[in-house]
């Protein structure tokens, strides 16, 4: 960027520098001939052309304000007007006329001429960039299309002097200038600028355009007078002349133009500028909508905005939230008080600007009927316009005393009434309609706001607890165990999957020793987490007392004191354990309320259902007399399937999946292994229910036995025989 300016300012000067050299020469020697001048006036233009884009990114930003182009083009004209002061005073003897023709009468004035009309060119462009941005400034093309009209018919005036001598005048050039001073005119009523600036900006604007339109004033005078700052300049180059002159005519006209606009408009300024303002506030608060998690923050932008845009002297904003809710929607340490006359609400101060808590309880107390009840009853905005005559306000404070007005407007959401909007003024009657349907648009966006930021404090909250349970999954997961005991004598597998993230299904096993293997399969009353709590205590309980008691009904009465005690009224546990041996093949077990076990054997299934209610229901004989222990003998291939009442009583529509099927399913595939008889049983409640959601944990241990040479088939006491 540096270099081109080097370059083409590099490239004007050498233009400007062999044009001097030429005039000079051509004060002593002839240069006359049409060759010479059109050289004179292509180097001129040359070096314009390379000024005005060395210039390009400094002069006239167009990013800037139009206030800011008029200051700057101000300040341009008051240097241009000093320059021109002390070069006009410079001692010179001026011009001769011969032939329509001026001739320099010494070099001091060769030097003056391109000096003044040097800096009268460059400023020419400046300012025909500067009009340019303000006339095609947020107008349509037609605008573009009139300016680029009016600038080629100032090229056109120029460029027909080109043939003329620089005293002559023509019909051509004259026609061309007065056109280019029409359209001039036309472009001069271009302004909507001037509509959206701020009434300071119309302010500076009024004083800028005026002065501008003195100055160049001033300067056009300078030309009609024909001084020597127009010798200068027709000397120089008679195109560059008609230029400048147009130029200045032009802006002059524009100016004019700009000021008597700019003084019309001054009036409207104020209301303009609300009008701007509430635009912009509506579109900030509309952001902040989908964007802001600060409750604080929402709530400062709420009142400021509505303070800055209604002119009000104090805000306030209020949540309302329903007594039975646990937290208040807005932040912590806010007063939270209970009206008196609509109990079900509770209401908090969450945000305040330029009013105290004191002032607050004067315009509406809470212990009498107030204006609050109404608009919590009515659910309408209420405006007073006189505080002090108005018989609902009916302590004696300053706010009774001084006067003033208020207006009250309620946040609406889908849910129902979630705040109110409170503003006042010191004057009466100080809100109009227009300030009651902005506040009330405000409050519209606040209740969306207000709406957002609580279901965004639900969805955290939620998204926390999804992340605890999902911690709280998998420590339960890591209860259940890992491994099942290997014994060359038997298979074991397992699954459990809870309805909910964490359930009350449990199952283990244990080595008790070399020999034997205890099998417990849990349900604990309910889902979700109070029963996964209960659960990991059976699980505490069976670890530490499976290998005390070697019997199942022992260890079912010593689990049931210990679990007696500590377990809810309301709750229970319903438990099978059972003891395999896996040198003679029998299995012991006790049943503590739960599902029956079901026996698949050579020729028949059956389910084994010893006596027995759940652990905690009741302590002491009650429970000792009801639970009983049963024994079986296991032949080669027989299987034993221990669940829980999430297999049985899986739902679709209302037929369950029941005991009967599950006999027949189990029979049908008792040849497999264990595993993949627990893998069909799975599908097969899966495939039965469909789609529908599971309704309770369910747990499926399978166990199948390979035998050691023990008969085929035993008295098995307590069954029922398959049908």
């Amino acid at each position: 960027m540096k270099l081109r300016r080097i370059i083409f300012g590099g490239g004007a000067f050498f233009l400007i520098l062999v044009k001097f050299t030429l005039d000079v020469i051509g004060k002593n020697i002839e240069l006359g001939g049409l060759g010479i001048t059109l050289l004179r006036e292509f180097m001129t233009l040359g070096a314009f052309v390379l000024l005005f884009l060395a210039s390009e990114t400094d002069v006239a930003r167009r990013d800037q304000s139009p206030v800011k182009k008029l200051g700057f083009l101000l300040l341009a004209t008051m240097v241009l007007i000093l320059l021109t002061g002390v070069i006009s005073a410079v001692s010179i003897e001026g011009f001769d006329t011969k032939d329509f023709a001026l001739l320099p009468l010494d070099y001091m004035t060769i030097f003056a001429a391109s000096l003044l009309s040097v800096l009268l060119g460059f400023y020419a462009t400046v300012v025909v960039r500067v009009l340019r941005d303000l006339i095609t400034r947020a107008r349509k093309r037609s605008s573009r299309r009139n300016y680029y009209i009016y600038l080629g018919l100032v090229f056109a005036t120029a460029g027909s002097t080109l043939m003329m001598k620089p005293l002559e005048s023509g019909l051509v050039n004259t026609v061309l200038f007065v056109l280019a001073t029409v359209v001039a005119t036309i472009n001069a009523f271009r302004l909507p600028w001037i509509v959206y600036l701020t009434k300071r900006e119309k302010v500076f604007g009024l004083i800028y355009s005026f002065v501008l339109f003195l100055c160049f004033t001033w300067i056009d005078v300078l030309f009609l007078q024909g001084s020597n700052i127009g010798n200068f300049l027709t000397y120089y180059s008679y195109p560059l002349r008609e230029f400048v002159q147009l130029t200045i005519i032009g802006a002059n006209i524009y100016f004019g133009m700009a000021f008597i606009s700019t003084l019309f408009h001054l009036p409207t300024a104020d209301a303009f500028e609300r009008k701007r303002s509430e635009v912009t506030s509506l579109s900030t608060l509309s952001k902040l909508v989908t964007q802001a998690l600060d409750f604080k923050e929402l709530i400062d932008t709420v009142t400021s905005m509505t303070m800055e845009v209604c002119e009000a002297s104090g805000c306030w904003l209020e949540v309302i939230y329903s007594s039975d809710e646990e937290t208040p929607l807005g932040p912590t340490g806010a007063k939270v008080i209970r009206t008196a006359t609509q109990p079900s609400y509770l209401v908090q101060v969450a945000g305040t600007k330029n009013i105290t808590q004191e002032e607050i309880d004067e315009l509406v107390p809470t212990r009498v009927l107030s204006l609050r009840d109404e608009v919590l009853r009515g659910r309408k905005s209420i405006v007073v316009d006189n505080i002090g005559a108005d018989p609902r306000i009916t302590t004696m404070g300053k706010a009774r005393r001084h006067g003033g007005s208020i207006a009250i407007v309620p946040l609406l959401s889908h849910v129902g009434l979630i705040g109110i909007l409170y503003a006042t003024k010191e004057t009466t009657y100080g809100f109009g309609k227009e300030d009651l349907e902005m506040i009330s648009a405000f409050a519209d966006q606040a209740s969306i706001a207000l709406e957002n930021s609580r279901l965004i404090k639900k969805s955290i909250e939620r998204e926390r607890l999804l992340r605890e349970m999902l911690v709280a999954q998998e420590m339960q997961r890591k209860l259940l165990p890992q491994d099942v005991p290997a014994s060359p004598a038997l298979e074991l597998d397992a699954v459990s999957t809870p309805a909910f993230e964490v359930g009350g299904d449990y199952y283990d096993f244990m080595q008790i020793d070399p020999t034997t293997i205890g099998i417990v399969v849990g349900d604990v009353s309910g889902k979700g987490v109070s029963a996964a709590f209960y659960m990991s205590e059976v699980k505490g309980i069976f670890q530490a007392l499976g290998r005390m008691y070697t019997s199942p009904r022992e260890f079912m009465m010593k689990a049931n004191e210990a679990l007696a005690s500590s377990i809810d009224k309301h709750s229970f546990v319903s438990l099978i354990y059972a003891l395999v041996d896996t040198s003679t093949g029998t299995l012991t077990l006790s049943r503590a309320g739960h599902c029956p076990m079901l026996h698949v054997f050579d020729g028949g299934v059956r389910y084994v259902r010893p006596n027995g209610i759940g652990l905690g229901l009741t302590q002491g004989e009650l429970f000792d007399t009801a639970i009983e222990e049963e024994s079986i003998q296991l032949s080669d291939g027989d299987v034993c399937l221990f669940y829980t009442d999430g297999l049985t009583e899986a739902r679709h529509g209302t037929d369950e999946f029941g005991y009967e099927r599950l006999k027949g399913l189990t029979q049908r595939i008792r040849s497999k292994a264990a595993s993949a008889i627990k893998e069909e049983i799975i599908e097969s409640v899966k495939d039965f229910v469909e789609d529908q959601v599971a309704h309770d944990d369910l747990t499926v241990v399978v166990l199948k036995w390979h035998g050691n040479g023990s008969p085929k088939s035993s008295h098995i006491s307590n069954v029922e025989e398959a049908q």
